[in-house]
């Protein structure tokens, strides 16, 4: 994951770390089972970690870092505002992240954790009431993004039976879908700056982010969503015309076998690179450096992955023609 490098602007991390506090602040006024599961790792991550959260600086800085990384564009909003946003778009893209851990099963508790989505909805939806009237246009933004959340996970949802095949647009539209949370935070910051223009390239750049980032965690992870049968648009490349069902999953030797023949892995990677240059792209004209930076850092660790998939087909291509001793 890529660390939030905060701009060389004293503001800029006063901010932030009021952004903590105010979201500790928060966790403190939920009743105290949720309050629990609130100070934990668990339910922000996913997985079995019981290990205590240690705020806003431990998330990928896209999800509730997002106005610091667009510190140029929108750091003439004065502090309050800035902050209301921040904190609001905080909260309900980091609902989003445990709705998502909800619908995939990895909530325990699953009451309790039901509970923590809710306060977090409700506080950032709270948040925006705040700074925005009920005619503003950010509610069109808001309404279009939610149902495009909506969508995405319902589709998740679909696709795991691998009846039903994955192509590349499913793909786009889940990891696009998934992102419009993150999208609705700067759909405010663009309607409170008086910048509605910008929302549209910005968009654009998060959702290619969107699509390589969910890429790649799917080539990295095809093993583990084999034994999980959890079925994705890498899985079903490596399967082509083969159907996977429940019960007759293959194991990873005959896939890791069509990998090695078709060179899949970097056939794909380079897909994730297509739409990280994309997404770089699409910002051009903007001034943001830290999201370019973030985009950069995604480009760095997909640059090392296709090098090391390269090399090791390499080598194996290469290993019979080499005499032996």
């Amino acid at each position: 994951m890529t660390r939030l490098v905060l701009p060389d602007d004293p503001r800029a991390s006063r901010l932030f770390e009021e952004l903590n506090a105010a979201y500790f602040r928060f966790l403190e006024k939920l009743p105290p089972p949720v309050q629990a599961l609130g100070r934990r790792r668990q339910p922000y991550l996913g997985g079995p970690d019981s290990e205590p959260f240690g705020g806003v600086p431990e998330l990928n800085p896209v999800l509730a870092a997002t106005p610091w990384l667009f510190w140029e564009t929108f750091c003439g909003l004065d502090d309050n505002t800035f902050l209301r946003i921040a904190e609001a778009g905080a909260c309900y893209v980091v609902g989003s992240i445990v709705l998502d851990h909800i619908v995939d099963g990895q909530a325990d508790p699953l009451g309790t954790t039901a509970l923590l989505h809710q306060a977090l909805y409700e506080h950032g939806l709270a948040g925006f009431r705040t700074t925005f009237p009920s005619d503003s246009p950010f509610w069109e933004h808001f309404s279009r993004l939610g149902a495009s959340h909506l969508a995405a996970l319902s589709a998740e949802l679909e696709h795991q039976d691998p009846a039903a095949p994955v192509s590349f647009t499913d793909l786009r539209d889940m990891a696009e879908g998934k992102v419009s949370p993150i999208v609705s935070t700067l759909a405010a910051l663009c309607e409170a700056s008086d910048r509605p223009e910008l929302l549209a390239p910005i968009e654009t750049s998060l959702n290619h982010i969107a699509v390589a980032s969910q890429l790649l965690d799917d080539i990295g992870d095809w093993r583990q969503d084999i034994e999980a049968h959890h079925f994705t648009y890498f899985l079903a490349q490596l399967a082509g015309e083969q159907k996977l069902d429940r019960g007759g999953w293959p194991g990873v030797e005959p896939l890791q076998a069509r990998v090695d023949r078709d060179w899949t892995d970097v056939e794909q990677l380079r897909v994730v690179l297509d739409d990280l240059n994309l997404s770089l792209q699409a910002v051009h004209d903007l001034r943001c450096s830290g999201w370019t930076a973030y985009v950069r850092g995604y480009q760095e660790l997909t640059d090392q992955h296709l090098t090391q998939a390269l090399a090791r087909h390499l080598a194996r291509v290469l290993r019979p023609l080499i005499p032996a001793g």
